[in-house]
């Protein structure tokens, strides 16, 4: 069963590394918010009513951070890359649906 719990454990890594984006509870419930360097501002905030949603914001964040990672923003990813990085994707969303990481 997919629980806030479990998409936190297995993107706990993940979160360490990409100093941009954090993971807050509110008193809404929980927010996914990317903080901009160059202009010192958030510039991506997603509220995540649902574990779904929060899996969701993450594996988007992560796809960004991985594809800047291999890519460094100069160009479009191979297929090779972009199917590595699609499976990688998957296989955290599977972790997280099996609740463990």
């Amino acid at each position: 069963m997919l629980t806030y719990e479990a998409v936190l454990k297995v993107f706990a890594d993940y979160l360490k590394e990409d100093t941009d984006y954090e993971v807050v509870l509110t008193a809404h419930g929980y927010t996914v918010m990317g903080w901009d360097k160059y202009r010192e501002d958030w510039n991506n905030v997603v509220h995540c009513p649902t574990p779904e949603a929060l899996l969701n914001a993450l594996l988007d964040s992560y796809a960004s951070f991985a594809e800047m990672r291999l890519a460094d923003g100069e160009r479009d990813l191979t297929d090779t890359e972009q199917k590595q990085l699609d499976a990688e994707c998957q296989a955290l969303a599977r972790k997280c649906r099996e609740g463990e990481k």
